[in-house]
């Protein structure tokens, strides 16, 4: 497609999104605060469930004790606040009331209210039909969480590791797989997709989040088809309920430093406006190991978004987001380390050269439609142009270069009602329209790969039903399915269901299963294979079939009691992923190649996952878990062979520890939080039939103190305590551009132990 051509469509995409910017949206939205009564004050209650009376759905409160709700049927006219070893609260609503407000009391009498109770940092919702974790503010607060990839590290569902040694770039697992089979949602609105997925994990800051609920296994077919190991939602902050302005500030002594600022103001009493600031900066050019390669490469990075929210009378909402980043990273050899006897210009080394840019507008809109509030048209559109530009190697020995571009368009229309409170459904359409246009090509001299055009057009309208029952709080059911018409890989067809049972208050049993797809974009989902001197086989990439798995899963959660109401909470779930067709990215079969080509025989997942939390005492939580992966592949030779071997570079499991105290009402809180991470296997570099190689498992420990206050608070922690880094995470790097240099097979940190300190500070009148 030319270029005036593919500008005119992008332009055209942008002025129907900004049309239906204008729409109207959504039903009545209910605010409040859930607190606890210790002696006759109030304290805020974290993690508190908030729903109406017949529905399975519902919100938990923040860190503030603060909730928002819609209110989407009019004959609901009562709202219960309920919290483990509480007694649950409810009041009934009034036309046109204000802040809501629920006093929970202790279901024994105690001394004294446990408060710490209510600051737990992830929380496993009661009444979700799917595994449900909410990592709520208190817990994203628990380490400096620069950004949403390192946002997990107190997390045994989610692991994030690097794609390689050079470029800093980071990539997540869950459920024993990577990261783009996991979908990611902000604000229930599909983001950083496609050619953003390797670095989007690391352009979320994570003072920006006002939680993140990860859900497990098959997921809602509303927001797409491609969600196989599960959805990560993230909620921002929002305009119309946050501070005037806040400030992150963030420095360590590897280097980094970074700003971060979020401010809310109120234009008219229908309009609000938010502006999220993030810049940050790693000036550190260290390499500890002493391979002459920087350790994490020098960068830069901006990312701006401005929100608006319209509220009228009436109740009609529209949510707006404009977004802007640029990224740049320099990283490789650097002249400094590279060795005093070594007269290499610049041009001569060894370089990365990363620069990435993003523009974007999303809008979430709906209005009420017929004689009921329960009624409503709900419409959500986004569109990105994103462009991405990598250069690794050295312009006078050989390179290699990618250059991608990715406009995306995506709109979904929904309506949503129901038969009475017990049963709701929700039907409408979507559209999806993505063009990327992207090259490769090679320059190494013993590779020498012409330049290589990627492209890949897609269209895909599609049209879905979901349909949920429930009865009071102990069952809920949600079945949905859609149908989807790709224009490059023809008709996909998406059921999924959930059911939640609760035999008894303190038991819930769940189970799921679904379906999920996903269009593969091999070279740059795998962009820690660029540094390396392995020669891409590009023979199949476009014929490579779409990616198809099934995903099937169950959970047993528990409350327990342990006297003076407090509660042990035990959950335990099993996960089962099996593809159907999967791109596989075999680095086995030659040892200086990487090939690409559709799935041969079997490729699954299975894991099991235990996690245990208790407040034992006063100001004291322990969260414990412990997870087991079990990830194969089948790779295939060019005679036709299969071999299936364990997934390389996939930790057998992971362990984890978290113990939190805080004083009174918080004003000191202290973090520990333990990691083991087991052994993976590391990729034969002499065929399948390589000896089995396995890296070790490792310990990594974190700490943080802080100090809170009504208006700021300072905090200061490390990071891998025990400095431990993975030995020379690159091969041969004093042979970078021969045959076997390769710094892709990274199973551990390439960076050592990390201080850091910090600051928050809150300005205006508090929410």
């Amino acid at each position: 497609m030319h270029r005036n051509s593919q500008y005119k469509i992008l332009k055209i995409c942008l002025v129907f999104a900004l049309l239906l910017a204008g729409a109207s949206a959504g039903a009545q939205t209910l605010r409040g605060h859930v607190y606890a009564l210790e002696n006759g004050t109030k304290s805020p209650l974290v993690g508190a469930h908030v729903y109406f009376p017949n529905f399975g759905n519902g919100v938990t409160t923040d860190e503030k004790g603060a909730f928002a709700i819609e209110r989407k049927d009019a004959s609901v006219v009562t709202l219960i606040a309920g919290f483990v070893g509480f007694t649950s609260d409810t009041i009934r609503i009034a036309e046109n009331k204000g802040d809501l407000e629920f006093i929970l009391r202790e279901n024994a009498v105690l001394d004294e209210v446990v408060v710490s109770v209510n600051r737990q940092g992830t929380v496993l919702s009661r009444l979700t039909a799917g595994k449900t974790e909410l990592i709520t503010t208190t817990g994203l607060a628990k380490m400096a969480c620069c950004n949403l990839s390192e946002s997990f590290e107190n997390s045994a569902t989610v692991t994030v590791g690097f794609t390689d040694a050079i470029s800093g770039a980071r990539q997540v697992q869950l459920l024993g797989l990577s990261g783009i089979y996991s979908q990611l949602l902000t604000e229930n609105v599909p983001t950083h997709r496609g050619l953003l997925s390797p670095f989007g994990w690391s352009y979320i800051p994570g003072p920006w989040l006002e939680s993140i609920q990860i859900s497990k296994g098959a997921s809602s077919v509303v927001n797409g088809y491609e969600s196989i190991a599960g959805q990560i939602n993230l909620e921002m902050k929002k305009p119309d309920y946050t501070d005037p302005l806040f400030v992150n500030a963030y420095g360590d002594l590897l280097g980094r430093y970074e700003l971060n600022i979020t401010s809310a103001a109120q234009v008219n009493r229908r309009l609000w406006t938010g502006l999220l600031l993030h810049g940050s900066t790693d000036t550190g050019a260290h390499d500890y190991n002493g391979d002459t390669f920087l350790d994490m490469p020098k960068s830069k990075f901006v990312n701006l978004a401005n929100r608006w929210f319209y509220l009228n009378e009436s109740g009609i909402q529209s949510r707006t987001t404009l977004r802007f980043l640029y990224d740049s990273r320099d990283g490789g050899q650097d002249e400094a380390h590279h060795g005093a006897d070594n007269n290499f210009g610049h041009d001569e080394l060894y370089k990365t050269k990363i620069r990435n840019r993003n523009i974007g507008i999303d809008n979430k809109t709906g209005f009420a439609v017929g004689d009921r509030e329960s009624q409503s048209i709900g419409i959500i559109s986004s569109f990105n142009l994103y462009d991405e530009n990598l250069d690794y190697g050295s312009p006078v020995y050989g390179n290699k270069l990618y250059e991608g571009r990715q406009s995306s368009f995506y709109s979904n229309i929904l309506f949503t009602s129901g038969f009475g409170e017990q049963h709701r459904y929700t039907v409408g359409a979507s559209f999806a329209w993505d063009n990327y246009v992207t090259r490769f090509e090679d320059r190494l001299p013993l590779n020498a790969t012409p330049s290589t055009a990627l492209d890949r057009y897609e269209t895909v309208p599609g049209f879905f039903g979901e349909y949920t029952a429930t009865r009071n709080e102990k069952f809920t059911f949600v079945l949905g399915v859609r149908e989807d018409w790709n224009s490059r890989y023809g008709w996909l067809f998406t059921p999924r269901a959930n059911v939640r049972y609760n035999p008894l208050e303190a038991l819930a049993l769940r189970a799921s299963a679904g379906r999920g797809y996903h269009s593969a974009n091999v070279v740059a989902e795998n962009i820690g294979l660029l540094a390396s001197s392995r020669r891409f086989d590009l023979d199949q990439v476009n014929s490579l079939d779409i990616e198809r798995a099934w995903n099937y899963g169950g959970n047993i959660s528990a409350y327990i009691p342990i006297g003076a109401g407090r509660t042990l909470t035990v959950s335990l779930d099993y996960f089962h992923t099996q593809f159907q067709n999967q791109a596989v990215v075999d680095v086995e079969r030659d040892r200086n190649s990487v090939f690409f080509y559709n799935q041969h025989g079997i490729s699954r997942s299975d894991v099991w996952q235990a996690d245990i939390s208790a407040n034992p005492f006063t100001g004291f939580e322990v969260f414990a878990a412990f997870r087991y992966n079990n990830t194969r592949i089948t790779y295939t030779d060019p005679e036709g062979v299969d071999y299936e071997r364990e997934k390389p570079l996939t930790s057998r499991y992971r362990g984890l520890l978290n113990l939190t105290y805080a004083t009174r009402l918080r004003k000191w809180v202290f973090d520990f939080t333990a990691q083991v991470n087991g052994p993976s296997r590391i990729p034969g570099l002499n065929g399948y039939g390589s000896a089995l190689k396995m890296s070790t498992s490792y310990p990594v420990y974190f700490a943080q103190i802080t100090k809170n206050t009504k208006r700021f608070d300072i905090y200061a922690g490390a990071e891998n305590i025990l400095d431990f880094k993975q030995k020379n995470p690159i091969l041969n790097p004093d042979q970078s551009f021969g045959r076997d240099f390769d710094s892709s097979l990274v199973w551990g940190p390439v960076t050592g132990r990390k201080l850091y300190a910090g600051i928050r500070l809150r300005m205006g009148k508090l929410h």
